[in-house]
């Protein structure tokens, strides 16, 4: 850490940054490391913190001060030394003001637009996104989801254009579907193709052929919906988290000073642009501090020349603050070449699942850098927690304290959605925050209560995490997962990371995780997946005879332990414990079929949807096999299709 920021003396006393308190016009630059800096950031507004209250006001007055600064860099390779694309703050600024006059005219006069981006990691995205906030509302998505339910997510936020790229950028994104989307939604007149060589369709074209003559206007303000995010899965009606731009600066901010506030931060992004993560502790955070953004190519740390490369493209760019999951914070570790590894990060952050004891103690042995856990949610506009002090060894297994102006209960709920009380330090409940960040609502308001809970003692409002955790003495919250992931076996609740933290520390496994799988008599029983070391050898009997010397609690020993080749990740790199689920029910069927049918059990397909998930038997079965399977599935909590051999069955 550059002592320079603050010394021993000044940090006793208040957290700004040597010649950065709050003046008006300017972004204030801190450090909170003390109970005193916490105190004294929270009693200022943000207004006084920030240059603007809105996105598009904080970049004109980075551009004022320093337009030649590089805003963003683009890498397209991630080899040292390879191809790149630099950016400006006045290119930048230029460019989000072209964009934002097109997104207009789609609209049309007296309409706010509404821009879908659905792009890999290139800088056009940022802009588009920034743009849209400036002008309207943004809606940030999944390039890789299946058409029909991009289809949805856009129909529902009422989308006015769509900004995405071509078959060109490569990989299986939505862009080799546009076809087929345009087929169902005729209604979508206006696409903007990055990369695109048609003048009629291609962004650039777009925003070259626009005219400047005029301020932009028609800007949004601090308190309007200025970002739609999906969350909640992708079936169904599509659930959207409504955003304003004072609560994005406001985690924007908190999560600068978190991360780190230096005008020569430069920052590595590696994570997409439609998650909370790479729109805001990243992207937006980068723009509010004048900071330099590196994106790691477009396609981030899914990219392998990127980890593989990882510790030469910092050093070659100077980067300082990283923000990644401990996925792919393991991945860095173990593709490190072998001696002494050069870099200038100060502030290394993980986030989006708990980051292995194992993990954070090799990675700060081999290279000087504490991983320091955070967490957040899309409904509170991203990070709410954190550990501020990068020097000192954070407080392994936990996410922090609370950032400024939050407030962290652990908590009993009742069936309506009320706080019955609150439970003693150590104590494991229900998360629930309170802060200046939380979302305005829902895009369909009768899910709000899923989120929003009250406090009938007086009246309060906090927000429900679905998060299992604990606070300890001094306000460090600690997680124990999803309240959708707790494994319940015979009405006994399993915390999956008993499992988990055991096998962890086991020298040949490189990921795992732990799941329910369903059983019909005990509900649940649990069952882990694992991902191996390059190169190491072993079974799941011998893991699961690893976890039987080192689980106390009998009740969490894996039935089974399945060894992966890769276990399958979420888009920003998280373990997908949904897809994990899916699994240990379709084996879990297999299995139950095997046991009643023998070698003759016949073969099936599962498959999910909006009423659940439902095992489809494409071969005709007697009636009496057909009435056997639906029972046999019923209880693994499965629908099932299948063809009778007697159309009375049909009837």
């Amino acid at each position: 850490m550059d002592m320079s920021m603050r010394n021993a003396s000044e940090a006793a006393v208040l957290p700004w940054l040597p010649g950065y308190a709050p003046l008006p016009g300017r972004v204030a630059r801190a450090r909170c490391l003390t109970d005193s800096d916490r105190t004294e950031i929270a009693r200022w507004p943000i207004e006084a913190l920030v240059p603007a209250t809105t996105v598009l006001g904080c970049l004109r007055a980075t551009a004022a001060a320093q337009p030649d600064k590089p805003a963003i860099i683009q890498l397209h390779r991630g080899v040292p030394g390879g191809p790149r694309s630099t950016l400006s703050y006045a290119e930048m600024l230029d460019r989000i003001e072209r964009a934002g006059r097109v997104f207009q005219s789609h609209a049309g006069p007296g309409q706010r637009p509404v821009v879908a981006v659905v792009l890999p990691m290139v800088a056009e995205g940022l802009i588009a996104s920034w743009a849209a906030m400036a002008v309207g509302t943004l809606l940030p998505v999944n390039p890789y989801l299946e058409v029909e339910a991009l289809a949805g997510i856009l129909r529902s936020g009422q989308v006015t254009t769509l900004v995405t790229t071509t078959t060109a950028a490569g990989g299986d994104g939505v862009w080799r579907d546009l076809d087929r989307l345009q087929q169902i939604m005729p209604e979508l007149r206006h696409i903007l193709l990055v990369g695109e060589a048609d003048p009629a369709r291609g962004f650039d074209d777009a925003l070259a052929g626009v005219g400047t003559e005029a301020p932009l206007a028609g800007l949004t303000g601090p308190d309007d919906v200025v970002v739609t995010m999906p969350t909640g899965g992708t079936t169904g009606m599509p659930k959207l988290v409504r955003m304003s731009q004072r609560r994005l600066l406001i985690v924007s901010w908190n999560t600068g000073i978190l991360m780190g506030p230096e005008p020569g931060t430069v920052v590595a992004h590696g994570m997409p642009n439609f998650h909370c993560g790479g729109l805001i502790p990243l992207g937006t955070r980068s723009l509010l501090f004048g900071q330099t953004l590196l994106t790691l190519t477009s396609r981030g740390f899914r990219d392998r020349e990127v980890v593989a490369n990882f510790w030469p493209l910092m050093e070659e760019f100077g980067v300082t603050s990283v923000l990644s999951t401990p996925t792919t914070a393991a991945a860095i570790l173990q593709a490190s070449p072998e001696g002494r590894v050069r870099h200038r990060i100060t502030d290394f952050h993980c986030g989006g699942a708990t980051i292995p004891v194992e993990l954070m103690e090799r990675f700060h042995q081999r290279f000087g850098i504490w991983l320091r856990e955070n967490w957040g949610l899309t409904e509170t506009h991203g990070t709410i927690t954190g550990h501020p002090d990068p020097s000192t060894r954070p407080r392994v297994g936990s996410v922090g304290r609370a950032l400024p102006g939050y407030t962290l209960r652990v908590v009993e709920i009742d069936d309506h959605s009320r706080i019955v009380r609150d439970l003693p330090p150590d104590s494991c409940g229900v998360v629930v925050a309170q802060g200046p960040s939380l979302m305005l609502g829902y895009n369909l308001p009768d899910r709000d209560p899923e989120f929003f809970i009250t406090d009938p003692r007086d009246g309060s409002v906090w927000g429900n995490s679905g998060d299992i955790g604990r606070l300890d003495g001094d306000g460090y919250l600690w997680l124990s997962g999803r309240a959708k992931d707790l494994i319940i076996r015979g009405g006994h609740n399993i915390d999956p990371r008993l499992i988990e933290d055991v096998l962890d520390a086991h020298p040949a496994v490189r990921l795992c995780a732990a799941v329910a799988e369903p059983d019909a008599d005990k509900g649940e029983m649990p069952v882990a997946y694992v991902e191996l070391m390059e190169g190491a050898v072993t079974s799941g009997t011998a893991l699961r005879d690893w976890c039987a010397g080192r689980i106390a609690e009998r009740a969490a020993l894996p039935r089974e332990i399945h060894i992966l080749d890769a276990l399958p990740l979420t888009p920003v790199g998280k373990i997908s414990k949904v897809a994990l689920r899916f699994d240990a029910k379709r084996r879990a069927l297999q299995r139950a079929l095997s046991e009643r049918f023998g070698a003759g059990a016949p073969g099936f397909e599962l498959t999910t949807g909006p009423r659940g998930d439902q095992a489809v038997f494409a071969a005709p079965l007697a009636p009496g096999t057909a009435a056997a399977i639906t029972e046999i599935a019923s209880r693994l909590h499965c629908q099932t299709s299948i063809q009778p051999t007697d159309p009375e069955v049909t009837r």
